[in-house]
């Protein structure tokens, strides 16, 4: 039997739709305040939010006897005709937000108008108004939300842990922050401040401010008659995620046409992106969803055309390659981070490089693949000094692209010297690892970025057993890990906080956090191409027999192929 919803189950059902946890009210919230022209914006949360949501702006306010009206369902000062639908300028236009936000939380507001002497205060418990009188109060607008689902068991325990509801929060605040750098943002966790924007002079100011000064922006601005993207680009090193925070006119959405438009192209697009797009408002259509988090475009090929072709330039600048003089700039051995003090002497740990080592946990998961091995390119029992001779004899060059070429007795072995630098990287910091984590001080303290300056507030006991020192917003110790090289530390920090949001789990979070660290210093692995003297061959090559896992580098690529002499044989029909 079909039956009609009652009243109070219909406006749940309506508020679940538009709030889906603390993170909604946040999203809501603040556009209400931009649209009020706030240039101040205060948040307090507790718990996550789900205890207690606190907002405050310096906006233009609420009249006292229209905060009633203010809560009631579809009840706007924004638009009053629906030939207003088409012409959208603000952030906020349904009525829907306090209404729903009401509807499953004890809320207050306080409000006063920038040129009224009293304001006005309102408290509703489920939607329910429980008091509505003149108040005392700043100008502006102050919003308390409680007990987040209180109504809704349901949905509430479906709502993440106090931390991870915190960082949508951050997210969702750091956003608003760069598009309106004129607008000052501080938001409070359980009393303590863990964020605060200033006003920044423009939005790659805001920028820098949030990605770190030593960041280069990778940014470009195109437009297709009347719609205009402007993009910028952090590309993370060790992400292996792209990040993609879309702006429509001003409002924060996610579409696929965008990310489509970014990763559609031949280059690697993995980091961070900022993307604006205008356009008019008749060509956007931003009533689709109960969240207004996507967008329909009017013309998508347009949207596509504008994105890709910034992304494109972005790329063309960030990829180009300065033809080099190889023969004006050889490498010095110290650029491969190798070391000859234990490359020949009887003290050499012989361990057959071509024979099958067991992989760790960690290793199966990388799709490792292996070359097929030979018995006897080392034979059991030679002295290290005999080892180093045959290696010597057998060392025949390099290719033109760089590839070694050795000549053994079994066979030709080609190797990959950046392949097999990355494994021998790679293992130093694992090993670095299994061991008790020394901190190593800095000489000159490194300014830590805005943007995460909270996540480490949160995560400090967890750094601090992994070894970085953390003084005033200032990076002063790193962990002493071998074979880290030319490892910047706010990268080491950046990586090291991905590790930690991605595993939280205890006994998996090291692992996850030193396999981030590992693939980020194999840039500093030789690079295929520059040239290397026999001695660099040798002691590449003996390194890499000493590794677990020689037939591939962490990424999964082959470190070596091995042509077997009766394989030759049969090719020239021998």
């Amino acid at each position: 039997m079909i039956k009609k919803l009652d009243i109070e189950v219909s406006t749940r059902i309506a508020a679940g739709e538009v709030i889906e946890r603390p993170s909604s009210v946040a999203k809501e919230l603040i556009e209400n305040s931009i649209d009020a022209s706030a240039s101040k914006i205060i948040i307090y949360v507790e718990q996550g939010g789900k205890t207690s949501f606190v907002i405050e702006d310096n906006g233009i306010g609420i009249a006292s006897d229209e905060l009633p009206l203010a809560l009631e369902r579809y009840a706007t000062s924004k638009i009053e005709s629906l030939e207003d639908l088409e012409n959208i300028s603000t952030l906020g236009y349904r009525g829907e937000a306090l209404s729903s936000i009401a509807t499953v939380s004890y809320l207050e507001i306080r409000s006063r108008l920038l040129d009224s002497e009293n304001g006005g205060l309102i408290r509703s418990e489920g939607g329910k108004i429980v008091l509505h009188t003149i108040s005392p109060c700043k100008p502006g607008t102050r919003i308390q939300v409680d007990d987040l689902f209180f109504n809704l068991p349901a949905r509430r325990k479906f709502l993440k842990t106090a931390s991870a509801e915190l960082r949508r929060i951050i997210q969702i605040v750091n956003d608003y922050a760069l598009i309106h750098p004129d607008i000052t943002f501080i938001l409070f966790s359980d009393t303590k401040k863990i964020l605060e924007h200033l006003p920044a002079k423009n939005i790659s100011a805001a920028l820098e401010r949030r990605w770190g000064k030593d960041t280069k922006l990778y940014c470009s601005e195109f437009a297709i008659d009347m719609t205009k993207a402007r993009l910028w680009w952090n590309p993370i090193p060790d992400s292996r995620r792209v990040i993609i925070s879309l702006f429509v006119n001003g409002r924060r959405v996610q579409d696929s046409t965008v990310r489509a438009a970014i990763c559609g192209g031949d280059s690697t697009a993995y980091g961070e992106w900022l993307i604006l797009i205008d356009l008019p408002p008749q060509q956007v259509d931003v009533n689709i969803h109960p969240t207004k988090e996507e967008v329909r475009f009017r013309r998508s090929q347009d949207i596509y055309r504008v994105v890709y072709a910034n992304a494109q330039k972005i790329f063309a600048e960030r990829f180009s390659i300065q033809p080099t003089n190889r023969y004006n700039n050889q490498p010095h051995l110290s650029d491969f981070n190798l070391n000859l003090e234990n490359s020949t002497g009887d003290n050499y740990q012989n361990s057959s490089l071509f024979t099958t080592k067991k992989s760790s946990a960690i290793d199966s998961s990388l799709e490792q693949r292996s070359a097929s091995p030979i018995e006897t390119i080392f034979t059991p029992g030679e002295s290290a000094t005999e080892m180093y001779n045959m290696l010597d004899k057998s060392f025949i060059g390099h290719t033109a692209r760089g590839f070694l070429l050795f000549d053994f007795p079994g066979g030709l072995a080609v190797i990959d010297p950046h392949a097999a630098h990355e494994r021998i990287l790679f293992e130093d910091i694992k090993k670095s690892f299994s061991e008790s984590i020394l901190t190593q001080r800095l000489t000159i303290p490194h300014e830590i970025p805005e943007a995460i300056l909270p996540e480490i507030k949160i995560n400090k006991k967890e750094l601090l057993s992994l070894g970085f020192e953390v003084l005033n917003n200032k990076l002063i110790g790193v962990p002493m890990i071998r074979g880290k090289g030319h490892l910047a530390p706010i990268e080491m920090l950046r990586s090291t906080l991905k590790g930690l949001e991605i595993e939280t789990t205890p006994e998996k979070r090291d692992m996850e956090v030193w396999w981030r660290i590992a693939r980020l210093a194999c840039r500093d692995a030789v690079k295929l191409g520059q040239e290397m003297s026999k001695e660099e061959a040798m002691e590449l090559l003996l390194r890499l027999e000493k590794t677990e896992t020689p037939y591939s580098c962490p990424h999964g690529r082959p470190t070596m192929f091995i042509l077997d002499n009766k394989k030759l044989e049969e090719w020239f029909e021998r």
